[in-house]
């Protein structure tokens, strides 16, 4: 292959954020409401959110605006900040100012620290300006301390037990604090009026970079109270609080149960059926009495976004009453990639917690923890963010937002970027992983575009009374889920009510769908038996699985060879079909034997647009950044619409007729 020297120059100088399709057009950030199961505009037209979590994030300005830019470059329109209130003093670089939005040194979590906010307004100013939107929290991880105590007037000895209480539960180890931690607002009303306040010191606050409150901040889509909480899930586990807070939660139950007309007895373990029953009604009451009064909180103050209780999958008791009153749904799920391995994978995982007639938002999304999901599941990782934007469209789901971009600032480099991108998996800090960046701003474009069909023929799977539980394996498997691989064919949603006669029997209850496992708008196709995932649709081809030697389905303009476990994902970048398309966008990623990364697989492309007028296909390297190598140009063969794609290590790359 000859080299152009005009395509060559482009190439190395090619950097993820100049692409000229890197971002969609910068839309100004707009007043999205909830209609239906969608976020919507002004017109009525759904928006579709890909996201990226923040976790105790607080860089000076100059990094601020370079990071906001590099987000917008990967597609990312939402970000959630996490853990904002937790003294992260171990996430940032050593003698960096900034720990927790509240400053802890002053003995109380009631005080700003002014250097802490103004670094989190510039940044979400920052955000707005790439009409990049926030899922904010007023939870955040916060860690109450004793001095907290005058929020609530009481006798001397109840604040001294209040004080004692508090240091009781910080002394505990983060892992037996955190759950009962989350539950004191719950139970302890000194703890509900810390948390109001600071729910009102949030939508209060003026941003002056944007001159506006967080509550009149159309940027704020969502509020979350508490982070992946139920009062229910809580005391299933077995956990208890310091003996202060476990003595109000005590007496609660025992006025709870005797109003219901049954001996309280022991709370952890119910006597009988009856008594699980009305134990789960108290458990819903706590959770829905904060959820309404905090929404009280809120809409006091102005704010029109989107409210939810918390997050993540805790069972029928706490979805149902989510279902009533929180405004959107929220799940959080870190599961194996490798989707096309089996019939229970993470979108049957998530389809436990989508309600019909809410938006649902994966709040936090990536593979396993611990060493080993690392080394069973980071290999495969590539498939992630495919198959998360087609089965995200196919599901109808609002947002996807991945976990995440960085933990703290140590892994941020002075250009916004990492300060050491690499090919292994960096579960909190996503920054550095670069093959999961080979793909996540053309995964985006395929699903902030809605470039799949969602499903035909939905399924509404009916959840009926009873749902209460006794223990901890019949809370988290839910009364009902689909028989894995129906969520691979059809959209699924929740309701509680009546269950239709013959629900049942259904199909999708009673018995497994055959493999290859075919969504019902035909466009994605998952072959268990080859461990394939394959999507193509007018203006999207993708493949990430094993290659056999044989065509993956269904592709018709996209030929792959190769062996071991490859991802290639090509999107037309100008809005035609794939075959009258002018200018596309194809990732690519492939591993070998032993999980060691190749490069390839070789690609062609059929059925292309020929060159007219003079133009020529023309490529240009976008990923790795910064770019070891330039880019031949691709081989056209002539009068039959086909193109070889250029070898070597790329992982991302522009075709573009000039």
């Amino acid at each position: 292959m000859g080299k152009l020297p005009g395509i060559v120059a482009a190439a190395l100088l090619a950097g993820l954020g100049t692409s000229c399709v890197t971002q969609e057009a910068a839309a100004p950030i707009q007043p999205l409401h909830v209609q239906g199961e969608s976020f919507v505009d002004a017109k009525g037209q759904p928006v579709r959110f890909w996201g990226m979590n923040l976790v105790a994030f607080y860089p000076p300005h100059d990094l601020a605006d370079k990071v906001a830019e590099n987000l917008a470059a990967c597609q990312v329109n939402l970000v959630r900040p996490h853990h904002m209130l937790r003294p992260s003093g171990d996430w940032v670089v050593a003698g960096a100012p900034i720990v927790a939005l509240q400053d802890y040194k002053q003995g109380t979590t009631r005080q700003a620290d002014p250097e802490a906010w103004d670094r989190f307004d510039y940044l979400n100013a920052a955000l707005r300006k790439r009409g990049i939107y926030l899922m904010l929290s007023v939870w955040w991880t916060r860690r109450y301390l004793p001095g907290d105590v005058d929020v609530l007037r009481t006798d001397p000895a109840d604040r001294q037990a209040w004080m004692a209480g508090i240091e009781e539960l910080n002394s505990w180890g983060w892992q037996k604090a955190f759950d009962p931690r989350k539950i004191l607002c719950l139970v302890d009303e000194r703890v509900a009026a810390l948390e109001e306040e600071f729910a009102r010191q949030l939508l209060t606050h003026v941003n002056p970079y944007t001159k506006l409150s967080y509550a009149q901040e159309p940027q704020v889509l969502t509020l979350e109270l508490l982070n992946e909480a139920s009062s229910e899930y809580v005391v299933i586990c077995g956990n208890r609080l310091p003996d202060y807070f476990q003595k109000k939660l005590l007496a609660q139950w025992e006025a709870f149960a005797r109003a219901a007309g049954i001996e309280p007895g022991d709370l952890y373990k119910p006597a009988d059926a009856t008594a699980v029953q009305v134990r789960a009604r108290f458990f819903r009451k706590l959770d829905e009495d904060y959820l309404l009064r905090m929404k009280g909180v809120v809409q006091g103050t102005g704010s029109k976004a989107a409210v939810a209780f918390s997050n993540l999958w805790r069972g029928e008791n706490a979805l149902r009453m989510q279902a009533r009153h929180a405004d959107y749904i929220e799940d959080h799920l870190y599961y194996d990639p490798m989707v096309a391995g089996k019939a229970d994978d993470l979108v049957l995982q998530l389809s436990r917690s989508a309600v019909a007639g809410k938006p649902f938002i994966v709040g936090e999304l990536n593979h396993g923890e611990g060493p080993k999901a690392l080394a069973q599941q980071a290999p495969t990782r590539a498939m992630l963010p495919l198959a998360a934007s087609a089965y995200g469209l196919l599901q109808n789901w609002s947002g996807i937002t991945f976990f995440a971009w960085t933990h703290g600032d140590k892994a941020i480099g002075p250009d916004g970027w990492a300060n050491a991108e690499g090919r292994e998996s960096a579960l909190g800090d996503m920054v550095r992983d670069g093959m999961l960046l080979d793909h996540l701003r053309i995964c985006g474009m395929i699903f902030r575009r809605g470039l799949l069909a969602p499903s035909v023929a939905p399924i509404t799977l009916h959840v009926d009374d009873p749902v209460a539980v006794g223990n901890y394996h019949a809370l988290m498997r839910g009364k009902y889920q689909l028989t894995p691989g129906w969520q691979n064919r059809h959209a699924s949603r929740k309701t509680f009510g009546p269950a239709p006669a013959g629900q049942a029997k259904a199909p999708w209850l009673a018995a497994a769908p055959p493999n290859p496992l075919v969504s019902d708008t035909g466009q994605i196709v998952k072959d268990i038996d080859r461990k394939q995932l394959t999507v193509a649709a007018p203006q999207v081809e993708a493949f990430s699985g094993w290659l056999d030697g044989n065509p993956p389905a269904g592709l018709k303009h996209l030929e792959l060879r190769g062996d071991g476990f490859a991802t290639v994902v090509m999107v037309a970048a100008d809005g035609q079909p794939l075959a009258a398309s002018g200018h596309l966008v194809i990732s690519r990623t492939n591993l070998g034997k032993g999980n060691v990364e190749a490069e390839g697989p070789a690609i062609r492309l059929t059925g292309m647009k020929p060159p007219q007028g003079g133009r020529q296909w023309q490529v240009r390297l976008t990923r790795p950044r910064p770019l070891a190598a330039a880019a031949a140009p691709p081989a056209l063969v002539a009068g039959s619409g086909q193109l070889a794609l250029p070898g070597g290590g790329w992982h991302e790359c522009e075709l573009e007729l000039k």
